[in-house]
């Protein structure tokens, strides 16, 4: 444990400590989707930070029985394995300060993934040390109840274990355009637990989609309809389908979108997404 100023700092919290983490992130900074995933997983135990590399720490103002609440936590990040990327959120200037002097100290943060509200904060502390590669200011997008006037769905449906080959492909042709991914995804469990969703046209496979489960929400990540098949509203049906299958589980889908992709936000405001806030990413170097 870290004492900072008032503060102090858990590393490798409980996991009591992590629920009260994410409470606080899902009561009061409801535009950190990314972060709130992530805790998520340790949470239900996928991830085991002393185990697997990861770290998390939550700061926290003490109170009189020393426990770790939503309300009187500070801040909270968590960097992977291999320190390629950092979800950080801070409810001030002084915890993103000694949130980053932890995070200085792993080496430098490639990736990190914010607030709007941090980026202020934490872009000039990460500047002093390292240069910008590239940054995104995203908004943050929420869907709590599903379309009901989509006429014909019968196209969407879950992946099915004969469609790898193609989600292959749709995996590098989403790095390819997009500049990040995973070529080693293990498409048979995202098929088995269904979360993974295609739309088929004329006999192929023209759109797919993702999503991540936490607790309280789906997270939808990585949408990408093949180019071939674009401008023909195939992306709104399936991302109708996915809300309709999902909805009847989780209480809200979230997403998050660059601010400058107008198409695509009209395309999820279309799909009855609403904007909450916003997130922002960047990427560094030495």
């Amino acid at each position: 444990m870290h004492q900072t100023n008032s503060n102090k700092i858990i590393i490798f919290p409980s996991h009591e400590q992590i629920q009260a983490a994410i409470n606080w992130l899902q009561k009061y900074h409801l535009v950190n989707p990314d972060l709130e995933y992530a805790l998520n997983l340790v949470s239900q135990g996928k991830i085991i930070p002393d185990k697997t590399g990861e770290l998390v720490a939550i700061s926290y103002k003490p109170s009189i029985n020393q426990k770790v609440t939503p309300d009187n936590i500070q801040g909270a990040m968590m960097i992977n394995s291999q320190n390629t990327q950092t979800s950080f959120e801070s409810c001030n200037k002084i915890t993103t300060q000694n949130l980053f002097s932890l995070l200085k100290k792993c080496g430098l943060p490639k990736k990190i993934i914010t607030s709007s509200q941090v980026k202020q904060w934490i872009r000039p502390l990460i500047l002093e040390h390292y240069q910008i590669v590239k940054e995104y200011d995203q908004a943050v997008m929420i869907c709590t109840q599903s379309l009901s006037d989509s006429k014909d769905n019968s196209e969407s449906r879950w992946a099915t274990l004969q469609d790898k080959p193609t989600l292959v492909a749709y995996e590098q042709a989403y790095i390819k355009e997009r500049g990040n991914g995973n070529l080693n995804r293990d498409w048979n469990s995202l098929i088995q637990k269904r979360q993974i969703a295609v739309l088929e046209y004329s006999g192929k496979i023209a759109s797919v989609i993702r999503y991540n489960p936490t607790k309280n929400y789906a997270l939808v990540v990585a949408p990408f309809t093949f180019p071939e098949f674009r401008r023909q509203g195939l992306a709104r049906k399936l991302l109708i389908f996915l809300a309709k299958e999902l909805l009847q589980e989780y209480t809200a889908l979230k997403l998050w979108v660059d601010e400058e992709n107008i198409p695509a936000i009209s395309l999820y405001h279309s799909a009855n997404f609403r904007q909450i806030g916003s997130c922002y990413t960047g990427y560094f170097c030495e």
